[in-house]
């Protein structure tokens, strides 16, 4: 079963989403406030990753890229002070950038070329407006 390039990236960008994500929507608002933060580190990083399996990923993505977060300042400061509440008091906002960018986007470094591309495509749907589906993991 193929995967649509919407949900590689949900998967690509985000925690592991829930199916009950549309029966709480303050959940999904802090999901996508999470993923909105997560975006700001993530999607330069899987530019450089998109721009060597083809050349012009860059040219397509830098303008989405720089309007979504222009627009989306309020989310992304939301979803930064969720994150950062969640940090283990030995953790980093580094290191948690470094985990997630290798554990979201390693599919880039070993992943086929259909994945690359549904994971590169993936993303320029993002920024172009797509909701990423999930909900903020309850704490345990």
């Amino acid at each position: 079963m193929k995967l649509p390039a919407t949900l590689v990236l949900a998967t690509a960008l985000a925690a592991t989403a829930s199916a009950q994500a549309a029966d709480d929507p303050t959940l999904n608002l802090a999901f996508q406030d999470h993923v909105a933060f997560v975006a700001t580190f993530a999607m330069p990083a899987l530019f450089e990753k998109c721009e060597l399996a083809g050349t012009g990923y860059l040219q397509k993505a830098a303008p989405l890229y720089f309007r979504y977060v222009n627009t989306h300042q309020d989310q992304i400061e939301r979803g930064r002070m969720l994150t950062l509440a969640e940090l283990g008091p030995d953790d980093t906002l580094r290191g948690y950038r470094e985990r997630t960018i290798a554990k979201r986007l390693g599919v880039l470094d070993t992943g086929t070329a259909e994945q690359k591309a549904k994971t590169c495509n993936g993303a320029l749907a993002f920024l172009g407006g797509m909701n990423v589906p999930g909900e903020w993991p309850p704490r345990d």
